[in-house]
């Protein structure tokens, strides 16, 4: 029986609530993370019997996640509509912050190569868009694609620590992140 079928748990559930255990405490013991979510460690460690194998399982779940909003955002228009695509994946985007953390703070899956060419994958059809926009005279071509979309993901991640901590409001934040990658901050 996979993971998934069984009946007792549902899987996101307890995936988002392990993510926001680990993110809030890196050191937390499976047992915490039971016992957030409302389960017997037993449970849990029939799930995932060891906790890289629940560090693994979290990856793949916010990965999966990650790459249904960015099919969803529409990477695939043209360099004109540039903006609106970044917009829609930067709005859709800022509220996985937590999974985001999750997986730039988790050192120990640089050792799962599927995972890191799934991270790595991520960001093409992103540097796609910034490429035809650059070619469509949409946004400035004299820096390099890959500069932008990591500004772009800085500034997302930023936008998220900053709504973590109570500084940011969740429904600005998209505009923040938008008019500072596409207007900087020169007056």
């Amino acid at each position: 029986m996979s993971v998934r079928s069984r009946s007792v748990l549902p899987g996101p559930t307890l995936l988002q609530t392990a993510t926001e255990v680990l993110v809030a405490d890196p050191a937390a013991s499976l047992s915490d993370v039971a016992r957030a979510a409302g389960i017997g460690r037993t449970t849990l460690h029939k799930l995932y019997p060891t906790r890289h194998a629940l560090l693994v399982a979290l990856a793949r779940d916010a990965l999966d996640l990650l790459e249904q909003t960015y099919r969803a955002a529409g990477l695939d228009a043209p360099g004109a509509e540039a903006p609106a695509v970044l917009r829609r994946l930067v709005t859709a985007v800022i509220p996985l912050g937590p999974r985001l953390e999750f997986l730039l703070r988790e050192r120990s899956l640089d050792a799962e190569p599927e995972l890191t060419a799934r991270v790595e994958a991520l960001d093409a059809p992103v540097r796609d868009v910034v490429r035809r926009a650059q070619a469509a005279g949409v946004l400035r071509a004299d820096l390099p694609d890959e500069w932008v979309v990591a500004s772009m993901n800085a500034l997302v991640y930023a936008a998220w620590e900053l709504i973590t901590v109570g500084r940011l409001a969740p429904v600005t934040a998209p505009e923040m992140v938008m008019g500072t990658l596409l207007g900087g901050v020169e007056n």
